[in-house]
């Protein structure tokens, strides 16, 4: 009998059924340019009234004759396994989505992974999405880790690319400023905010529109421009092995200004076209 992960965010990450998920996706498509044949992208993952208009961006961009869609979250630290989903499909408000086991067990068999048994926001928040624009694409959840194996991981999906029709995204956050997050700076909200979105997020998102990996990835751990680096690095290693030489931003917003809270959190798209 197959194995099915059930929806595991509560109600308000996205909708809950089939047509409030198409009419909320409607409502962005009508708002984008109908760019696509993206390799790759870099979306956001925070619930879908934060950042959902964002991360359609970057998945509405991918190749639309992609037979498997690659999901790569994060929120792990260097020196973590990579985290691979083992079920066969996965539950969301358009049905169960597939997933693509031959892949699954390539990268169990090259790399050293672990199943990821998780409530797990960067991945799940995504499959929506790609049950409405990738209606016959299969599946397949990864999280990966702050450090180079994110690379290795990037670029061994590059070597089955051909192989499964993949496309890959990769799925963090930018910087989470404010005392929750116990990142602050001498000055005003406004001030901060402006420091967040110009200068810290500004530098991980030049590190991934220059196409630089390792860039990206030594950025964050600076300066904590990003919670799930490593799913950023895999999806530029994916872009750059394929021959993009630089990605495209799509997109850009934080929480602040939906909330003006003292604690928030940046949120970016970025596409890649060979």
């Amino acid at each position: 009998m197959a194995t099915i992960r059930q929806r595991g965010l509560p109600a308000g990450w996205y909708p809950a059924d089939a047509g409030a998920v198409r009419e909320v996706c409607r409502q962005w498509h009508n708002q984008i340019s109908d760019d696509s044949g993206a390799c790759a992208a870099i979306v956001p993952h925070a619930g879908w009234a934060f950042s959902g208009e964002l991360a359609y961006r970057g998945v509405r961009a991918l190749d639309p004759d992609a037979r498997t869609v690659v999901v790569i979250g994060g929120h792990l630290a260097p020196g973590q396994p990579i985290l691979v989903a083992v079920e066969q499909g996965f539950e969301t408000p358009l049905g169960v989505v597939e997933s693509d086991t031959e892949l699954v067990h390539k990268v169990r068999g090259e790399l050293s992974t672990s199943a990821d048994n998780s409530r797990e926001n960067s991945v799940e928040i995504h499959l929506p999405l790609i049950a409405h624009l990738f209606p016959r694409a299969r599946v397949v959840w990864l999280r990966a880790p702050a450090d180079r194996s994110a690379i290795a991981l990037g670029q061994l999906l590059a070597r089955e690319a051909e192989q499964h029709k993949l496309t890959v995204v990769g799925s963090t956050d930018l910087t989470h400023y404010g005392p929750r997050f116990a990142l602050t700076r001498p000055g005003s909200r406004e001030s901060n905010r402006r420091w967040a979105e110009t200068v810290n997020d500004r530098g991980f998102l030049d590190c991934s529109v220059a196409a630089d990996p390792e860039a990206l990835l030594e950025h964050a751990a600076r300066n904590q421009s990003a919670c799930s680096p490593g799913a950023a690095a895999a999806a530029v290693a994916f872009a750059r092995t394929q021959g993009a030489e630089r990605g495209r931003e799509l997109g850009y917003a934080n929480s602040f200004d939906r909330s003006g809270d003292a604690n928030f959190v940046g949120y970016a798209a970025v596409g890649f076209w060979v």
